[in-house]
């Protein structure tokens, strides 16, 4: 999220939470809850079948800050994060300012990240977190992943 403000990017990232939620909902999801641990966000609920998700709100891609990448978080402040540690069935990615939500099997996101060799960036994220993450071109590789406009 990098706004460098853990108390600014805790509220964005429930608010894109809550805009997963409602995107889902409106597909036929029945929301059971929200997770505060490193497994999952969210649980929902569709035909019977329980579905985690994994949420990240993107603010930085403002048109002057677009770089063009989807950030995959895999360590922060010294530990295992993200991508890394998650149990979510789906990760999600909310660019908040390109209004799109990017949708991708964890399973398949972990083998896409397997084998490439994306390119990483380290001390992103709020001040002291020392967010180390990978950086995945959204043009080049978007087919892997379902996105949807909001």
């Amino acid at each position: 999220m990098a706004n460098l403000d853990f108390k600014t990017d805790l509220k964005l990232g429930n608010d894109g939470e809550d805009i997963i939620i409602n995107f889902l909902s409106k597909r036929g999801c029945k929301y059971i809850d929200s997770n505060h641990d490193n497994k999952y966000d969210l649980k929902m609920l569709k035909n019977g079948v329980k579905t985690t998700y994994e949420i990240k709100t993107d603010v930085k891609c403002a048109p002057l800050f677009d770089t063009g990448n989807i950030f995959i978080e895999y360590e922060s402040r010294g530990k295992a994060s993200g991508i890394s540690v998650t149990e979510a069935d789906w990760f999600v990615t909310h660019f908040l300012y390109l209004k799109e939500i990017w949708f991708i099997k964890s399973s398949k996101l972990k083998e896409l990240i397997n084998n490439n060799n994306f390119p990483t960036f380290k001390d992103a994220g709020d001040i002291g977190s020392a967010t180390h993450g990978y950086l995945i071109n959204r043009k080049q590789y978007k087919e892997h992943f379902h996105v949807y406009k909001i």
